[in-house]
């Protein structure tokens, strides 16, 4: 079977890149080709090449399905073109890994969301990230939906640091994740445990953050920047807790990765999330926004090395057994072969 693979270069920034090379470095079963439409330093011209070349890709490969990778907003549009362009030729799957489909579209035109629906209808299969988003996305299309979770590598070995200081964040920096909140929350957490770091490592709003922080003389908050897999691997080493406080989510890689490395995460109830973390177990949960909840757990965990290594070891094992790579492959195995049986 012959897929192509559209999204992000693999080596972009974000989720949606993550989990497309994680089919580059370790899906074998069928034979993949990887389609760029979108280039972190060359956005538009890898859009417009894209969509001229990819009619005649898909006819030179003689592809069978071709998988898509879609967010909201310009990565749906820029999607649904391409899909227009080639809906006669080939079987079309849209994985979708939005964190804000609904809200993007909610706020749509009428005439905007009748295009959306159109386009969702006309495929053969829609992919969604937890049973949450499968819920919403029944609700504005008639093509069946498949939950397949997100998944990543599992290390050789976990030591997990349940002595270090150091709170980390990875990923997008703004609103949407909670990091605002992140910043109220480390300073009410500053004069009880003082040796308390936070970092934030990613990108996003960074100068409204460093503003901030100067602002309110928040001394306990860094910002880490972007920083390599590699890079990342050894910070998750040396971590206590990953903080998410996001508002919206689709199931976040930086959840699955850092729980892989036996980091317990305090985040919220959005998205795929529940899907995840069991509260008190594997991990804390509470409401996006609940900043008095977050310092209630936080406290709690930092207080406790018990409970911080029972939630690593939970972390751990739940990603083992739910969110590795070998059944994530096989989960999208049956799905191409379902729909090549059933189109």
């Amino acid at each position: 079977m012959k897929i192509l693979m559209v999204g992000p270069n693999a080596h972009s920034k974000g989720g949606i890149a993550t989990v497309i090379a994680n089919f580059k470095l370790f899906y074998r079963d069928n034979q993949v080709f990887y389609f760029d439409s979108w280039k972190e330093t060359t956005r538009l011209s890898t859009g417009i090449q894209a969509f001229f070349r990819i009619k005649k890709n898909v006819k030179k490969m003689d592809i069978d399905i071709v998988h898509f990778h879609v967010a909201q907003k310009g990565s749906f549009y820029r999607k649904s073109l391409l899909a227009k362009r080639i809906r006669k030729q080939t079987r079309l799957i849209f994985h979708m890994h939005a964190s804000q489909f609904d809200t993007f579209y909610e706020d749509a035109s009428p005439r905007i969301k009748k295009y959306i629906s159109k386009t969702l209808d006309q495929l053969d299969g829609l992919v969604v990230l937890s049973q949450e988003w499968a819920n919403f996305y029944q609700t504005i299309t008639k093509t069946p939906i498949t939950i397949i979770e997100n998944a990543v590598e599992i290390p050789e070995a976990v030591s997990y640091e349940s002595k270090s200081t150091e709170l980390i964040t990875l990923g997008r920096i703004g609103m949407r994740k909670g990091s605002y909140d992140t910043l109220q929350l480390a300073k009410r957490i500053q004069p009880v445990f003082p040796e308390v770091k936070f970092i934030l490592y990613g990108d996003g709003e960074l100068d409204t953050i460093e503003q901030q922080i100067k602002e309110e003389n928040i001394t306990n908050v860094y910002l880490g920047g972007w920083i390599s897999k590699e890079e990342q691997k050894k910070i998750m080493k040396k971590s206590v807790l990953h903080l998410l406080p996001s508002y919206q989510e689709g199931l976040p890689m930086s959840i699955l990765e850092t729980m892989s490395y036996g980091v317990p995460n305090l985040t919220t109830n959005v998205g795929g999330i529940p899907q995840v973390l069991r509260d008190g177990e594997n991990g804390m949960v509470v409401k996006p926004g609940d900043i008095d909840a977050m310092f209630e757990k936080l406290s709690m965990f930092l207080e406790d090395e018990e409970f911080r290594i029972k939630c690593s070891l939970e972390s751990f094992k739940t990603i083992k057994t739910h969110f590795s790579i070998v059944p994530y492959f096989e989960k999208w195995n049956q799905l191409y072969e379902d729909i090549m049986i059933i189109n």
